[in-house]
């Protein structure tokens, strides 16, 4: 008898007695390059368990997010409730939503209590804006006619590829899933199952006879309108990969949306007739996870091709949308349509890494994509719906004398917007059509009249404030809002909001060790203000914490504090969970991050220290490891500066190696990350 290892391997059970918890999926493909406060394609998995007692809870890592709906519902942490102690087989949406440059990695865990944790791998990279410094400062105040022509002359000149190879060849990198697989515009979907899939270059079409059979090089502005001449025909911004026999459905018909379906795909694609703004002739209807692609497709070739298609209009059926003149380029009725569904689908983090990606090749941009409000500044036209769902679930987490980190659900807008107030609540809020830019760094930030700090503007659940003050009470406003710049749509109707008070304490590290059948913990302080005493708990999974000692603290310093507690009433488990609770003088407390200390024997004695702490000039890190290890390293400032990043290869078992800085950085707290074999270990420091 065969078995069949890929399934074996991409869908894990394991058994105890509490239960079972089963995954589709061990890893998730990478989530690839995604432009900070920007948030990558979903991926989808699924969920189920049997004979278990108590929640499911589902946790992501720093970075990432997950929901149970494909559009909205974004968050950090899910709980499932069993019914009859089964949880039924959920999907599962995981994006990676950074907030900070810099690759990140960690695991999507699935816990209940008494049952063996589930762990999905997950990795991508944060990326700073990448196009090119003044690729745009000819834009400056223009609209209409005059903007069209200032981005033509722009994008004009784009270097054009062969027809064949060049475009075939083109799509490995601009039409690719995440898991390698062709992106077919008219056919590839993450909000369920898709019913087939391409291999790039194996797949090609060739002939066809059913949806399924290859894929080809679909015009979304058809070749019969520009009578199949060049650069039009190679110019990839309008040329995407596409299901054979659906690509032979939409023929040359125009994009619209169809009320009387003669033809459907197995997609959700529709042939038909439809009224469309006065439009009632045959049309093709995409699914809407790429209406807004094909809409600037459309916007990019009346634009890059602004001194020719005023001629196109006696080509073919041209007629049908072309108005003959070159501003504005389409017919009344199918502008109206292109503007609809450009407010209606988002720019997405597939059509930016396309953009990227055919920039790289064409050495032209799609400016729709980079920046959206350029639709209404040309074509006007009406600004996206305000959304419907505001955002809820906010919590202050990870309180300290400087930060806090800020946690939501998402509601159904494209980005949300959070706002910060001291000592009183927001009361200023954002105004529709406006931009407003956002730094967590609470002493840079924007504000929005008198004292709101414009801390966060993006499309994640979270983010980690900086520079606020000891002991101060914040209060938080978090908006949604559909479009960007001068399309912008705020929902400040519901609008989600809380306080919380930062504490007299700045945390630097909290680790622990397994050791001789007992834990031994380890936690700093750069700063204390009032503290009365730190209670350490333990946790056996995450969500009851019992009290198992108590250590006094050093009421008010400005000197760094280490700590230490020995736990040796070791239950017999694979895992235990730690957090401190920091009461002061006054009765306030709150919590540390919770740690958590493998006791298996593959996980005895791996740490890593930092000494000196704080240090002048140069960092060493001690380690301890049961094999060798390629150690990643990463040094920033407080605000997400890089300052310094390499690796080392460490031995087995005990070693060091020293980070040698430069010795003009500047006095503060920096954040130190290690990264070895899929972990991600984080080390405040002080530089004095």
């Amino acid at each position: 008898m065969k078995i069949n290892l890929f399934l074996v391997s991409c869908f894990l059970m394991q058994f105890a007695w509490g239960g079972v918890i089963t995954t589709s999926l061990v890893s998730l493909p990478d989530f690839g390059n995604v432009y900070v406060l920007n948030s990558s394609t979903s991926i989808r998995y699924t969920v189920s368990a049997t004979a278990v007692a108590g929640n499911l809870t589902i946790t992501a890592p720093s970075g990432f997010e997950i929901s149970t709906h494909y559009l909205q519902g974004y968050t950090s942490v899910i709980t499932i409730s069993p019914n009859a102690g089964n949880v039924t087989t959920t999907n599962i949406y995981a994006r990676f939503s950074p907030s900070i440059t810099g690759f990140l990695s960690g695991n999507i865990t699935h816990v209940n209590n008494g049952s063996p944790t589930q762990n999905i791998i997950v990795q991508g990279t944060g990326i700073a804006w990448a196009i090119a410094a003044g690729y745009y400062d000819t834009v400056t105040t223009q609209r209409n006619a005059a903007l069209k022509t200032v981005l033509y002359n722009r994008i004009l000149g784009h270097t054009s590829v062969s027809y064949t190879p060049g475009v075939w060849n083109a799509y490995s990198t601009t039409d690719r899933q995440p898991n390698s697989k062709v992106w077919d515009v008219y056919s590839t979907r993450f909000d369920t199952s898709s019913p087939y899939e391409y291999t790039m270059s194996t797949n090609q079409c060739g002939s066809y006879a059913i949806e399924g059979d290859c894929y080809n090089r679909e015009h979304s502005f058809p070749q019969s309108w520009f009578a199949s001449s060049s650069p039009m025909q190679s110019d990839i911004h309008h040329l995407f990969a596409s299901d054979g026999k659906v690509n032979g459905w939409r023929n040359n018909y125009p994009f619209g949306n169809v009320s009387a379906a003669s033809t459907l795909t197995l997609y959700g694609g529709k042939l038909g007739t439809g009224a469309n703004f006065g439009y009632a002739g045959i049309v093709f209807e995409p699914i809407n996870e790429y209406k807004g692609d094909i809409a600037r497709a459309q916007l990019y070739m009346a634009t890059r091709y602004d001194n020719l298609i005023a001629g196109w209009i006696n080509n073919g059926n041209a007629n049908d949308v072309l108005d003959g003149n070159t501003y504005p380029a389409y017919d009344t009725w199918y502008v109206d349509l292109l503007i609809s569904w450009h407010n209606l689908d988002p720019v997405s983090d597939k059509e930016r890494k396309r953009n990227d990606a055919i920039y790289a090749i064409q050495n032209n941009r799609n400016p729709f994509i980079d920046s959206p409000q350029f639709v209404q500044r040309i074509w006007g036209g009406n600004i996206p719906s305000e959304p419907t769902v505001g955002s809820s679930n906010l919590q202050v987490t990870n309180i300290n004398n400087n930060s806090v980190k800020l946690n939501w659900v998402s509601g159904n807008g494209n980005r949300r917007i959070v706002l910060a107030r001291a000592a009183a609540a927001v009361n200023d809020l954002p105004a529709d059509t406006f931009h407003f830019s956002a730094n967590a760094t609470l002493t840079v930030a924007p504000q929005i009249g008198s004292g709101n700090y414009v801390v966060y503007n993006g499309t994640g659940s979270s983010v980690t404030l900086n520079n606020l003050q000891a002991g101060v009470n914040y209060h938080y406003a978090v908006i949604e809002y559909n479009g960007w710049y001068s399309a912008a749509n705020y929902n400040t109707a519901n609008i989600l909001t809380s306080n919380g008070v930062t504490l007299p304490i700045t945390w630097l590290s909290f680790e622990g060790i397994y050791k001789n059948k007992s834990t031994q913990l380890f936690w700093s302080t750069a700063i204390e203000k009032n503290n009365k005493v730190f209670v350490v708990e333990r946790s056996l999974n995450n969500k009851t914490f019992e009290a198992i000692g108590l250590i006094n603290g050093s009421g008010t310093t400005n000197m760094a504090t280490q700590y230490q507690f020995l736990d040796i009433q070791l239950p017999d488990v694979s895992g235990l969970y730690y957090r401190l609770k920091q009461i002061d003088y006054d009765g306030k407390f709150n919590y540390s991050q919770v740690i958590k200390v493998n006791v298996d024997e593959a996980e005895m004695e791996t740490f890593f220290s930092v000494s000196p702490n704080p240090f002048k000039q140069n960092i060493r890190i001690t380690y301890q490891l049961n094999q060798p290890e390629l150690v990643y390293y990463e040094l920033m400032s407080s605000e997400g500066l890089l300052i310094k990043k390499g690796y080392e290869n460490a031995n087995q078992n005990q070693g060091h190696f020293v980070i040698t800085l430069d010795e003009h950085i500047g006095n503060g707290i920096y954040i130190l990350q290690i990264k070895y074999n899929n972990r991600n270990i984080i080390h405040k420091i002080i530089k004095q």
